[in-house]
């Protein structure tokens, strides 16, 4: 009896860790089952990237994106209405289109493009305020504060250049001012200014805020612009001879004969004050005759070698692009009467400025050779005494 006591007490202490361990599988089935369903639930939601991004750029433009481009859209319209009562300003504004404008139509054409400035940065202000989107608002408002201190830094700058749009500045339409060490005629003050220099034939667009800190002042017809003009010839202080083929604000070129090609820096070309054969230009050529020939020297010889040179420039060539000859006498030299040759030329003939110094050169020998006058060499003169031997 107590054997079967003690049996039934361990059967029913089996039976009941038995009934636990089920209950605790049962449990742990049930843990394992929702967590297959939580796995199955995110292998389902789980997308590609294309179709994430595709979904991104959806809720972008269905939320914020949309009110951007409302705000592009603002701006769009802003600038295409500017445009176009731009153009009707320019058609029936009388006066809007000439080259020097009245103060009364720069002061309408500045309000203008304040006004646009405004309303494109108050338009998408606006549009973010409408749509009640307090985060593009508030960025826009920060932008706005932004460019209100930068203004403020910057304000007395812009005063100038308001100035010079509305042409009542320091520089002035129609008037000279020296630009980069060249002299400009301001034909066009806008927000960028046409410079033109007529002589050179140069023209160039410089922004407004560059002429701020300059000076105009009027011009006289008489004033020069530029030594010389494309295919001139000029001649150097270092004596060089060339055709200007090239002139820019930065650099000259010459081409000299034999083709030969030189290039300055402007500023070094304006530094060598080159000398213009192109209007016209005088040859000075100097002969010296004997002391023999005194009388004769200051009154039938220079008529004689005048008549000479005239009909030796008519035989070759140059009489129609002569424009004056005359032979003085100009000096007694110490070994030679000295008599000077002056031949103006038109400056077509610039190209053969050495060819005619050594024509004239030849055309004196040849008349002195053709009545008989010596042309003497420098001579050396000693005086003193002589002493005889043993004296």
């Amino acid at each position: 009896m107590n054997r079967e006591g003690k049996n039934k007490s361990l059967v029913k202490s089996l039976q009941d860790t038995i009934e636990g361990w089920k209950k605790q599988q049962a449990f742990m089935q049930s843990e394992l089952h929702a967590a297959q369903l939580e796995l199955d639930k995110l292998v389902s939601s789980e997308t590609s990237i294309a179709e994430a991004s595709q979904s991104y750029l959806k809720s972008f433009f269905q939320k914020r994106g949309l009110y951007l481009i409302e705000a592009l859209l603002v701006v769009a319209a802003v600038v295409l209405l500017s445009r176009l009562s731009y153009a009707g300003m320019s058609k029936y504004l009388p006066g809007f289109r000439r080259r020097h404008r009245s103060f009364r139509v720069r002061l309408i054409e500045l309000i203008h493009r304040l006004l646009t400035v405004l309303l494109i940065v108050l338009g998408p202000t606006t549009v973010f305020y409408l749509v009640e989107d307090w985060v593009l608002f508030s960025l826009s408002i920060l932008l706005l504060i932004g460019i209100l201190w930068t203004l403020r830094q910057a304000l007395p700058r812009y005063w100038h250049q308001i100035q010079l749009f509305l042409n009542i500045g320091s520089v002035r339409e129609g008037e000279r001012v020296v630009f980069q060490g060249l002299p400009w005629n301001v034909q066009q003050i806008n927000l960028f200014c046409t410079l033109v220099n007529p002589v050179a034939n140069l023209k160039q667009r410089v922004p407004i805020n560059d002429l701020v800190d300059m000076r105009s002042r009027p011009s006289e017809k008489s004033e020069p612009w530029f030594p010389c003009r494309q295919d001139d010839w000029v001649i150097l202080n270092d004596g060089t001879r060339g055709k200007v083929t090239g002139i820019s604000p930065e650099m000259v070129q010459l081409v000299q004969r034999g083709g030969a090609i030189l290039t300055y820096q402007t500023s070094d070309f304006l530094a060598n004050s080159p000398q213009n054969l192109s209007p016209s230009f005088r040859l000075k050529e100097t002969l010296g005759i004997s002391y023999a020939l005194q009388k004769e020297s200051t009154s039938t010889i220079p008529d004689i070698l005048h008549q000479y040179i005239l009909k030796r420039i008519e035989q070759e060539g140059y009489a129609e692009q002569l424009v004056n000859l005359r032979v003085e006498f100009a000096l007694a030299n110490n070994s030679s009467l000295d008599l000077v040759v002056m031949a103006d030329f038109k400056g077509e003939l610039g190209d053969l400025y050495n060819r005619l110094r050594r024509a004239i050169q030849r055309w004196c020998v040849d008349a002195c050779s053709e009545n008989g006058w010596e042309i003497p060499f420098p001579q050396m003169t000693l005086s003193g005494s002589l002493v005889k031997p043993g004296q």
